[in-house]
């Protein structure tokens, strides 16, 4: 569902909570103290994106893992949530779901203790996980600071190539970057935003970057300045978006932050573009300016990639350019 209609969902609504309730519905997890130890939990699952069943639970696990590093988490252990149709489909395919993901919980050092299933029509896979924060000190939406840097940890652009391969227009073969990118872990780029000293995370998922983006801008009570040449994009996303191949969740995500965004020139296809539905995608976080020096040095240890996208302004909304 959509970033309006969940809103509208839970608006009104007399949720309990208590003493230990650190963080409850409104960001990527929530975050609960019991015994002196700060605990993280979430949900996710998705439908299939590729094909291949393997793939598919791989990057349903690592996406369904996400969440807990966006807060600055470990994860602990999972269970297992499958929705599969065994009249119209192969048992061995999801046996090789199952696989996937159990072999990237094995990489996240992830214990599965079980899981439920229900028959449905439509297959779907992911993880309820549980995580543990070491030093207490979760990262949130909320905190981001006029002169912060903005920085992203993996290309955007998955939900059209997904969409591409459900209309046939390409495999999964050629476009191996993104698999790679969805199947790797953001447990580095959890550690590069704490070393950074973020001042608010989240991943880049469902809401697209401009939907993550004006959830951060709007808690922290700022505007993010986005510069859209800055941004990594898939360039097979590029091509099919130029040919007007994109999902509906991308225009339903634009139309949800339109009227918050000040567009300085971006044409109609990269505004959906950055308002494209992720799955498995990267860490989206604020950090200090004076911390840009030790930056690479970081990204050079851990292994991984990151890009300065913008700047933290005065006011409110986004601010795209180019």
């Amino acid at each position: 569902m959509g970033p309006a209609d969940l809103e509208n969902i839970v608006k009104g609504l007399e949720l309990y909570s208590d003493e230990r309730t650190l963080l409850g519905i409104g960001d990527d997890a929530g975050v609960y103290l019991y015994g002196g130890s700060v605990f993280i939990h979430t949900v996710d699952f998705i439908t299939p994106i590729v094909n291949d069943p393997y793939l598919w639970g791989a990057i349903s696990a690592t996406n369904s893992l996400s969440d807990v590093y966006a807060m600055g988490g470990i994860p602990l252990n999972a269970l297992a949530v499958v929705g599969f149709n065994s009249c119209d489909m192969d048992i061995e395919v999801l046996r090789e779901v199952m696989r996937g993901c159990t072999d990237k919980l094995r990489e996240a050092k992830t214990v599965l203790l079980g899981g439920h299933t229900i028959d449905d029509r439509e297959p779907k896979f992911g993880l309820a996980v549980m995580g543990v924060c070491e030093d207490g000190k979760y990262l949130t939406q909320n905190g981001a600071r006029v002169g912060d840097l903005i920085a992203l940890t993996k290309p955007i652009g998955v939900g059209i190539l997904t969409k591409a391969i459900k209309e046939g227009k390409i495999k999964e073969v050629d476009i191996q970057e993104a698999i790679d990118y969805m199947l790797a872990l953001n447990d580095r780029s959890a550690i590069l935003a704490k070393r950074l000293e973020s001042s608010s995370c989240t991943d880049v998922t469902g809401f697209g970057l401009l939907g993550h983006a004006w959830n951060i801008a709007k808690k922290s009570g700022v505007r993010f300045s986005i510069d859209f040449s800055r941004v990594p994009i898939y360039d097979e996303s590029v091509f099919f978006i130029k040919q007007k191949l994109y999902p509906k969740g991308a225009l339903d995500n634009y139309n949800f932050v339109r009227e918050h965004t000040i567009n300085e020139g971006l044409e109609w296809w990269q505004l959906l573009i950055l308002s494209d539905p992720n799955t498995s995608g990267g860490l989206l976080f604020t950090f200090p300016k004076d911390r840009l020096p030790i930056m690479n040095e970081e990204l050079t240890k851990l292994h991984i990639k990151a890009w300065i996208i913008g700047e933290v302004e005065e006011g409110e909304g986004l601010r795209l350019y180019r």
